[in-house]
């Protein structure tokens, strides 16, 4: 295939990198402090495709309070364990390597802010190798609107974009694509739990492993 002017964009947490060991640390961090009960590992894995704001609403569930004061030290408590734990999956460092050698743009849309995802790929080697980022509250809107993906492929200026794609581990990942008119490439190795009705995302394509990827771009 041609690869001239097609870019790959990836998701962040569950697709490029796992965030979910410090996601979880930080949460009973916190629930030590508000002299609650720890929670196992397995209880946040699966939220944390829907950020911090989706656990917080998990484990809180009957009050939230996003804004509030308790939301607001879980947020401090994650910046503070900020790539403690985080690493790419198995085989993306090989990805991103490849992707590279063919001169293929390659770039991040997630909806997690600024304030944590600059410093988190910063740690991880993989802010200054992605030619964009564009996260929660770069644009006005979050995925699955098309938007970020659109500025995205805008600040990239894409010539290719039917031969472009987008790769995410969640259903809102795979109507952003379509929504932007991009090839999708859903993840099944991230946050995905066994009653996920992966069928009914209807992606363009599925992998089970980050080394699939190159055999589908």
């Amino acid at each position: 295939m041609d690869n001239h002017g097609k870019v790959v964009l990836f998701d962040l947490d569950g697709t490029l990198v796992d965030t979910a060991p410090e996601m979880h640390l930080s949460m009973n961090v916190l629930l030590k402090e508000e002299g609650l009960m720890p929670l196992p590992y397995e209880s946040i894995r699966p939220h944390v495709s829907n950020g911090v704001m989706g656990i917080f609403k998990n484990v809180f569930e009957d009050n939230p309070q996003f804004g509030g004061r308790r939301f607001n030290r879980y947020l401090d408590i994650y910046e503070e364990h900020l790539g403690i734990n985080a690493i790419t999956f198995p085989g993306i460092d090989e990805v991103i390597l490849k992707i590279q050698e063919k001169s293929i743009e390659w770039g991040i849309v997630t909806n997690k802010s600024k304030r944590f995802a600059k410093p988190l790929l910063s740690k991880l080697k993989l802010l200054n190798q992605t030619s964009c980022l564009v996260c929660g509250d770069t644009t006005g809107n979050l995925k699955p609107n098309p938007e970020p993906i659109n500025h995205a492929l805008s600040l990239l200026q894409t010539k290719n974009k039917k031969g472009s794609f987008y790769i995410g581990d969640s259903k809102k990942d795979v109507d952003a694509a379509k929504a932007a008119g991009i090839r999708s490439i859903a993840c099944t190795y991230g946050y995905i739990t066994d009653d996920t009705k992966l069928e009914k995302w209807n992606a363009d394509f599925y992998v089970d492993h980050a080394l699939e990827i190159l055999n589908v771009i």
